[in-house]
């Protein structure tokens, strides 16, 4: 199920060469910050939680169980952190409250997305996921921005798939209320 090089390096630093777990680092570290921004919403700590998660990856790699794609397991360990992070830095923050509707929001989400003007689109949808609760944000970007499946997502995140389901409804939700307010705000 991994990659012939994920499989080489993990036997080459099983072996006792340190320096092949760089590989691992080069390969993963994007989407691993990607993960961590989208639930801590501050750079520094992004760094800091793929960091702690390289370094427990690295420490735990005798007990990675090849059924399972490296990256994923990888990516629950970088979940895991962050969402260890958040619970010891825990803040008091306001999010947005809905009420159900029977409005179609997986319609809405895309067309909120279109709003945006194209030059900005990149940036306004990184600040409307700041603003989101963090489990939110990290199933819109697993979902739509990185083109995850389901059934990966439950692997990466631990969730099952009913609370995905729901959390990315309630995500959909929270992103249309949030980039409406975005344009009320420019617009006004």
């Amino acid at each position: 199920m991994n990659s012939i090089p994920d499989k080489a390096h993990i036997d080459k630093v099983l072996s006792g060469d340190k320096n092949a777990f760089v590989y691992f680092i080069k390969t993963y570290r994007e989407m691993a910050y990607s993960i961590a921004i989208s639930m801590v919403k501050n750079e520094f700590n992004a760094n800091d939680v793929v960091q702690n998660s390289f370094i427990r990856a690295f420490k735990a790699l005798r007990s990675y169980r090849s059924d399972a794609k490296f990256s994923t397991w990888l990516y629950k360990i970088v979940v895991n952190e962050s969402l260890k992070f958040i619970k010891k830095n825990k803040r008091t923050q306001e999010f947005i409250t809905f009420m159900d509707d029977p409005f179609d929001y997986s319609v809405s989400f895309n067309e909120a997305i279109e709003n945006f003007e194209k030059k900005d689109q990149k940036l306004e949808i990184k600040k409307t996921l700041n603003l989101m609760k963090p489990k939110e944000a990290l199933l819109l970007k697993l979902f739509y921005l990185h083109e995850e499946s389901i059934p990966e997502i439950e692997k990466i995140t631990g969730f099952t798939k009913s609370n995905i389901k729901v959390l990315l409804h309630r995500a959909r939700k929270s992103f249309l209320a949030l980039s409406i307010q975005h344009n009320n705000l420019n617009n006004g």
